[in-house]
């Protein structure tokens, strides 16, 4: 049997992929500057309405990018992603979702522009008209300009709450963690060191602590290992190292700060009432946070990809990793179970039917209706 040819639509779509890669192209050979302003209605096809741009939902929208999409990675490229897979014969966004590539890095900036379209409706509409290229430029622009700087407002909000947290522990650091100067920080301070530590190593060996301190070959600090921070009371089953992952206390504050609020990360009773659970279930956010948390426990006095030896982008991959390609049914179960402790955690036992709905299907009332 022949194949069916494309249909219109995704004629059309990649008619405009194709056009939006060309531009690129034309953009990069020239040297071409970004406009500094962009017009304020989208041109679609004759047959559709024009488009009023709402600048403020684009500042909104840019701030979830780095809590919800990814780490680091540019609007365009994510958007360039998309064409890519979709010029390479590939026909719609099905297809270019069962496009597999051998770069990993592919792989994950597609997959990150799936959850770009999903959080940031204006790029979906963007995608879909003829828009010119100056104007997908000025978008991607104010999008990047947003996200960054919803990166550092919650770097600065949470380096002086983690100093709070810290000083309430007993016993108290010594000496004091100062809430403005984070030099004294990270492996300086022996309390944001042990939370630091990576778990193969044992902090509480001063040999070990001499070593990391002086960086010595045999006790680097990498994006390989899991610092102590993100397992519960810090501790590491070599016979199980899953246990405990992910659920370290100052972790869930950390989350609960962004997400919710500051003062939701004093409340750890697990009960929030319904003006303080969010629409949406958002705990795919907390693998970021734990990025910005490390960043807040250690010295460095900005935030940056390489932190010494420390991979920040690796070390976030590889906690997405953990989440999006679960190697069996049984990891994948795990990970189930994992994410509704973090959806009680954050927003509340009394809300779990917001974040997982009952099968009613299953249940009596529509058995009986089924039988009768």
């Amino acid at each position: 049997m022949s194949p069916s040819p494309p249909s219109s639509s995704s004629h059309a779509e990649t008619l405009l992929s194709l056009k939006r890669r060309i531009a690129a192209l034309e953009e990069l050979n020239a040297e071409l500057r970004a406009p500094a302003e962009r017009k304020r209605y989208v041109l679609y096809p004759r047959h559709c309405k024009p488009l009023i741009f709402n600048s403020n939902s684009q500042v909104l929208e840019g701030r979830v990018i780095r809590r919800l999409v990814c780490l680091t990675e540019r609007v365009e490229d994510l958007v360039s992603e998309f064409d890519r897979r979709t010029t390479l014969g590939t026909t719609d966004g099905s297809d270019a979702e069962a496009f597999e590539s051998s770069n990993t890095i592919e792989n994950r900036r597609y997959r990150s522009y799936k959850k770009l379209v999903m959080w940031c409706p204006s790029v979906r509409m963007f995608i879909q008209c003829s828009a010119e290229s100056s104007e997908l430029a000025g978008m991607c622009n104010k999008l990047n300009r947003s996200a960054d700087a919803a990166r550092g407002d919650d770097t600065t909000s949470l380096k002086f709450a983690v100093a709070s947290w810290l000083m309430q522990t007993s016993p108290t650091p010594n000496p004091v963690i100062s809430n403005r100067d984070k030099s004294c920080r990270g492996f300086c301070h022996d309390t944001t060191g042990k939370l630091l530590c990576p778990v193969d190593y044992n902090w509480d060996d001063a040999v070990v602590r001499e070593a990391i301190r002086n960086y010595h070959p045999d006790y680097r600090v990498t994006s390989y290992s899991w610092p102590s921070y993100l397992y519960r009371d810090g501790h590491y089953d070599t016979k199980n190292p899953t246990k405990g992952l992910f659920k370290g206390e100052l972790l869930v504050k950390a989350v609960k700060h962004i997400f919710t609020s500051p003062t939701s990360a004093e409340n750890t009773s697990g009960f929030l009432s319904s003006c303080d659970f969010p629409k949406r279930r958002r705990t795919t956010g907390e693998r970021r946070t734990r990025c910005d948390l490390r960043f807040a426990l250690s010295s460095a006095g900005s935030w940056r990809i390489m932190d010494d030896d420390f991979d920040q982008e690796e070390f976030y991959h590889n906690i997405v990793d953990y989440f999006e390609l679960c190697p069996s049914r049984e990891a994948a179960k795990e990970v189930e179970n994992l994410l509704l402790w973090w959806n009680q955690q954050v927003f509340g036992r009394r809300n779990v039917s917001e974040y997982r709905p009952q099968k009613t299907e299953r249940l009596s009332v529509a058995m009986t209706s089924t039988a009768r």
